[in-house]
């Protein structure tokens, strides 16, 4: 291989390196039902954007709630946008010991058969029956 071949193959690399790599950690956070919603921050609530997720469409929210589990809870989870069919916690393994909720790994949105745990909210709270998740890298 010739020299100039190797420099054109070496730059192409340098310029290549210089394209940013999008990383995004999402430990704990909350997907709510417009219902949840409105118990957790009162009737005709909308959710207020903070910033723009890499999801297209979805968004943190400036909204935050409570999770309480049987052992401990933690307060200013962030919701994220827009309303779901269906509310879901997604929250770190480290976090599941801290609480008490006992779940697994699972992709966002397999809920079924997950724990539960109480969402408080300045306006209300709600009981969820399952849905608390530690998510599978996605």
């Amino acid at each position: 291989m010739d020299s100039s071949r190797i420099t054109g193959e070496v730059l192409v690399r340098i310029e290549r390196s210089r394209t940013p790599i999008v990383c995004n950690i999402s430990n704990r956070h909350i997907h709510l039902t417009e219902e949840h919603i409105e118990k957790l921050f009162g009737p005709g609530y909308m959710l207020r954007k903070k910033r723009e997720l890499v999801q297209p469409g979805e968004y943190a929210a400036e909204e935050t709630v409570k999770v309480t589990g049987p052992r401990g809870d933690f307060s200013k989870v962030r919701v994220l946008g827009p309303p779901r069919r269906f509310s879901q916690v997604e929250i770190s393994r480290t976090d599941t010991f801290y609480t008490g909720i006992r779940t697994e790994v699972r992709m966002s949105g397999d809920i079924e058969g997950t724990p539960g745990a109480w969402i408080v909210g300045p306006y209300g709270s709600v009981e969820l029956s399952r849905g608390v998740i530690v998510a599978q890298r996605h």
